[in-house]
């Protein structure tokens, strides 16, 4: 008897436990809902009115340029491949090039010059029909470009006469297969597993997307996903949908007015409750009076945990400069070799040495040297993009990889050497290091570094993970043997 009312008095107070516990687990639930919805709201409008931003000046600074074209378009038309050539800063907004239609949607100049552009007819493109027809500027539909085969939007503006008729218009197409404005957003994550989607709705369309896979993914028809319409339909707001992987995601979206496209920030569910989960395995932790026992396991636990963790971080990086040491780089390279294959696009790997190191740490020590080899890391990370990887190979030699370049050897070529460039510039500029002496006043030295670089550029396929390195220290002794303070890409039979 003593047994079965200690059994039902068990389970009576397990089941008013659970239903205590199911009800909190709702309370939390809902506050955390409004908590995390006007968190993603607040961000979701702080990116939405960034890329609003974005698009209405490149809409003014074509607006602005259209007035000077229509002069030149009809006076002089021969002269507007110089007119363009002669604005540069115009394309430099707009990463896929500026072209003139004539009043029937035919180019007729371009800038940068791409090959088959100029004399290919847009009007069945409703970026450039509406304008030409209705005399109001588009942000077009993205879609792949004829010329440029690469995902593109384009900004259109009229061109108008001295009476006010369309006479033709002026287009600034955005490659979002290249490096663009928009990355900011693409290359962003919310949260653990969360990321941001830019939207065209009336398109049915991802733009650009944190999972760059999704750009320009079709979304499913209206109907298809009821609380999705009603997230594009209305102003502004959250929601918790099934999206078309199913997953259960928690959306907000915000418009971005000059387009009408808009902002989504996505998490999924699991991410966002996870707090309410963790609530209510404790809540049953306690019913069974085991909390304290479970507490102590799970704090050794995760002391455990994170001191392996953080070994692992610590062999991963060099602990001097904070860059990736030789472990992490190669790592990093089997990466951006993995990409290449899957991209077709190419990569590249620079060497880099010091020059005239060895002088100043012979004159103040190897106390001066480290500090040489931190700002010089400092300034390495700020030449690269975030997608790159900066390591320290050791003493005073770094190794740069560079991925994602062009398709296009040439194009790659010239990417990888201008951010080369950019280093060597930057490296060799004076280093205004303060040395401590102990019980002397600390002194200031000016030194002066250049560097010597080495590149080597490849497909995945060209090359294995240590001949592209030895490629590229290869190229770097011959910049070395150039004068120094120079950079040099391997080429097969000029090896040192």
């Amino acid at each position: 008897m003593r047994i079965r009312l200690t059994v039902l008095m068990l389970g009576a107070a397990l089941a008013v436990i659970w239903l205590i516990s199911l009800y909190l687990v709702r309370i939390v639930r809902e506050d955390m809902e409004r908590l995390v919805g006007e968190q993603q709201l607040s961000t979701a409008s702080i990116v939405a009115m960034n890329v609003n931003s974005e698009l209405q000046d490149r809409l003014n600074i074509l607006t602005t340029v259209a007035a000077q074209v229509s002069t030149v378009l009809v006076q002089k038309p021969a002269n507007l491949p110089t007119f363009l050539k002669d604005h540069p800063s115009i394309s430099l907004l707009f990463n896929g090039g500026v072209f003139i239609t004539g009043n029937d949607g035919t180019a007729v100049a371009d800038y940068p010059v791409v090959p088959g552009r100029v004399g290919t007819n847009y009007m069945d493109r409703e970026s450039i029909s509406v304008p030409l027809r209705e005399g109001r500027s588009v942000i077009g539909k993205p879609n792949l470009g004829k010329t440029l085969k690469a995902p593109i939007f384009s900004i259109v503006v009229p061109v108008r006469d001295e009476q006010g008729k369309v006479i033709g218009c002026i287009a600034g197409t955005i490659n979002l297969g290249l490096p663009n404005f928009l990355d900011k957003l693409a290359m962003g994550r919310y949260g653990k597993s969360g990321g941001y989607l830019l939207v065209a709705p009336q398109y049915r369309l991802i733009v650009t997307a944190s999972d760059k896979t999704r750009v320009m993914e079709t979304l499913p028809p209206v109907g298809a996903i009821p609380a999705m319409d009603r997230l594009f339909a209305g102003g502004q707001g959250s929601m918790i949908l099934v999206n078309a992987k199913g997953v259960e995601v928690m959306n907000t979206g915000v418009p971005v007015p000059i387009s009408g496209w808009r902002v989504v920030v996505s998490v999924p569910t699991e991410e966002v409750f996870s707090v309410v989960r963790e609530m209510r395995q404790r809540v049953l932790i306690v019913a069974f009076l085991a909390a304290l026992i479970a507490t102590m396991l799970a704090v050794t636990l995760t002391a455990r945990l994170l001191r392996s963790q953080h070994s692992a971080v610590l062999g991963l990086y060099d602990p001097l400069t904070q860059l990736a040491n030789r472990r992490l780089m190669e790592d990093r390279l089997s990466q951006a070799m993995a990409s290449s294959r899957r991209s077709g696009t190419y990569f590249a790997v620079m060497v880099l040495d010091l020059d005239n190191f060895k002088p100043l740490n012979d004159k103040h020590g190897h106390g001066a040297g480290d500090l040489l080899l931190v700002e010089a890391a400092r300034r390495l990370k700020g030449c690269v993009r975030n997608i790159d990887t900066v390591a320290r190979y050791g003493g005073d030699e770094f190794v740069v990889i560079l991925g994602e370049l062009d398709a296009d050897k040439a194009a790659a070529t010239s990417q990888a050497g201008a951010i080369a460039e950019k280093i060597r510039a930057r490296l060799s500029q004076p280093y205004l290091l303060k040395i401590a002496h102990p019980g002397k006043p600390d002194i200031t030295v000016e030194h002066h570094c250049s560097a010597s670089i080495g590149i080597a550029l490849a497909m995945s396929h060209e090359v294995n993970q240590d001949d592209i390195v030895k490629h590229a220290d290869a190229a770097m002794y011959q910049a070395k043997d150039a004068g120094r303070d120079a950079v040099r890409f391997f080429e097969s039979g000029n090896q040192r």
